[in-house]
């Protein structure tokens, strides 16, 4: 098995395991929830399977949901945002996001920033779409949206900084 994989493989591990152990608990301002876990999708690599990200967005969705019994709400989010990352990849990166580590080195700050808030975002939306699930919560989805994802976007860009810079 390749190095590169095995190293993939424990870091999935290790951020899934602090998600449900310790983020899971903390609760910033009495509301604000962090999902790291949504790092596994951004940090993904594009020389890797595509459709292998839908079934491990689906693994991650899942195991985060058993663990907190959500009713599948991580899962499809978790999904969805895979199923839409190349599109994101894309729109972000253009020309550059055929290269393997496009969204580490190479690119500017504004294209890497932009791909990390529109996953981010994407994910929070129909997370708390699915949680409320009522018209009349519209604001309270967008709210809830806007602000998790500005704390989920400081936590997995310090996250993404600590794994790439060595």
């Amino acid at each position: 098995m390749n190095r590169e994989v095995v190293k993939d493989i424990i870091l999935s591990f290790i951020i899934v395991l602090s998600q449900l152990l310790i983020f899971n608990h903390m609760n910033l301002f009495g509301t604000l929830n962090t999902f790291i876990y949504v790092s596994l999708f951004i940090l993904y690599k594009t020389s890797y399977d595509k459709t292998f990200l839908i079934v491990y967005g689906f693994i991650v969705g899942l195991i985060i949901d058993l663990s907190l019994q959500t009713y599948g709400v991580h899962t499809l989010a978790s999904i969805t945002v895979c199923y839409f990352r190349e599109r994101i990849e894309k729109y972000s990166f253009g020309v550059n996001s055929i290269l393997p580590l496009a969204m580490i080195r190479g690119t500017q700050i504004t294209n890497r920033i932009t791909f990390f808030l529109i996953i981010i975002l994407l994910h929070s939306l129909i997370y708390f779409s699915l949680i409320f699930f009522k018209l009349e919560f519209t604001l309270t989805i967008f709210l809830n949206t806007l602000f998790n994802a500005i704390v989920n976007f400081i936590f997995i860009w310090i996250i993404s900084k600590l794994i790439f810079n060595k």
